[in-house]
């Protein structure tokens, strides 16, 4: 190979690695961006050389750069990501969407039946995301937080853990899912199941190997701090703003679980008998809000026969899992509460003991921002799954 095609593939594997970043990542390293744009002028100014002059001196030194070049590409692409997506994993566009669906059915049977882990399974996908180091670049949401789960202070999330393998083991007996992309989904599906809005989530992480633990560990849970809560986001390169976000949906997701648990213990079973209902699978009573289910039959919300979802993009099932949680639904009330300074709620209370926390708390908490806050707690949820994205393979 001559020195210009030499000098030519370098430049092309340059402009490749820089088109493989993720832009839109929120953890993306402005060093990264500035090492692929002097791979690219060192490429073209090897090729420069080549073309100018046939002397030894020039072929020296393009040998020197091209040795030294792919060092600093293969840095480079391990300093973007220590997550790694293979979009290809589970085949075409069609297989993609029924391992979607599949999993998201999971979930949502779960969280109809068991909404008290609406919030450890959020939780749990939260802690295996922020074991990303913004520092050093590894790590992030690629499973290993199964490996922690069962450590002091995690006991909390032991039953979610539980629930995640055992989704894991039913959906395999089809596809092989990968523990990571099946936590992502708890999460996103608990957003949806309570009336939040679709929440997209990239399938094809690899399960990585156990890591050191989350960020999540300074946030306590029981006793939350400002301080602990702004250091589980710091470690992940995430700031107030995120922390606000992804609190006000745990705050949310635990008034609709509260909500959707008491409905579930006052069930009234469908009279099949009653002309409004054909079947006791069809349902049961007043559990169904008319913002999100209207039957098509009668004039009276609650009626089970003919039902169908209104104002809801998430589908039948989540409209109607989500009328459990009443006026509870995934929304900025918990923000609202905190915003008023009247919330007795430790995390509220936490959270406004911070001067830019409190900032962000009375954006989102205002009565009229409801559908900012929870366009953006999607988009955050969504950036969340994806720290430390590489799209290469192992």
């Amino acid at each position: 190979m001559s020195v210009a095609q030499m000098a030519l593939a370098l430049l092309h594997v340059a402009s490749t690695c820089a088109f493989m970043a993720p832009v839109s990542s929120p953890c993306r390293s402005l060093e990264a961006s500035r090492t692929m744009s002097h791979n690219r002028a060192a490429a073209r100014q090897i090729l420069r050389m080549s073309t100018e002059s046939s002397h030894v001196e020039a072929r020296r030194t393009f040998l020197k750069s091209a040795l030294t070049l792919p060092l600093t590409l293969a840095v480079g692409q391990r300093a973007g990501a220590e997550v790694f997506f293979d979009t290809e994993r589970y085949g075409d566009k069609e297989l993609k969407v029924s391992t979607i669906n599949k999993v998201k059915q999971q979930f949502r049977a779960l969280y109809e039946k068991k909404p008290e882990l609406l919030v450890p399974l959020f939780r749990l996908a939260m802690e295996d995301a922020l074991s990303f180091d913004a520092g050093t670049r590894e790590n992030g949401p690629d499973g290993s937080v199964l490996q922690r789960v069962g450590g002091p202070g995690s006991e909390y999330l032991k039953e979610a853990a539980e629930e995640v393998r055992r989704i894991k083991s039913e959906l395999n007996r089809q596809t092989q899912l990968t523990s990571a992309d099946i936590i992502a989904f708890a999460g996103a599906v608990a957003i949806e199941a309570t009336g939040g809005p679709r929440t997209v989530v990239q399938l094809g992480r690899a399960d990585g190997k156990p890591s050191s633990k989350s960020g999540m560990s300074s946030w306590d849970f029981s006793a939350p701090t400002a301080e602990g809560i702004l250091g589980a986001m710091s470690k992940s390169g995430l700031t107030a703003k995120e922390a606000v976000l992804l609190a006000g949906a745990i705050g949310s997701l635990n008034q609709a679980s509260l909500n959707m648990k008491e409905a579930i213990a006052n069930k009234v079973v469908c009279d099949v008998e009653d002309p409004s209902c054909t079947s006791e699978e069809e349902g049961y009573y007043g559990l169904y809000s008319p913002v999100t289910i209207r039957s098509e039959t009668s004039n009276l919300y609650g009626k089970n026969r003919g039902a169908s979802a209104v104002n809801s993009n998430t589908g039948f099932d989540s409209a109607r899992i989500a009328g459990l949680a009443g006026d509870a639904k995934f929304s900025n009330k918990f923000l609202i509460d905190a915003a008023s300074g009247k919330s007795d709620d430790p995390l509220a209370k936490a959270l406004m003991s911070d001067k830019e926390m409190s900032k962000w708390v009375m954006e989102y908490g205002k009565k009229g921002n409801n559908n900012k806050f929870v366009k953006d707690c999607e988009k955050c949820y969504v950036a969340l799954t994806e720290l430390g994205r590489s799209n290469t393979s192992r």
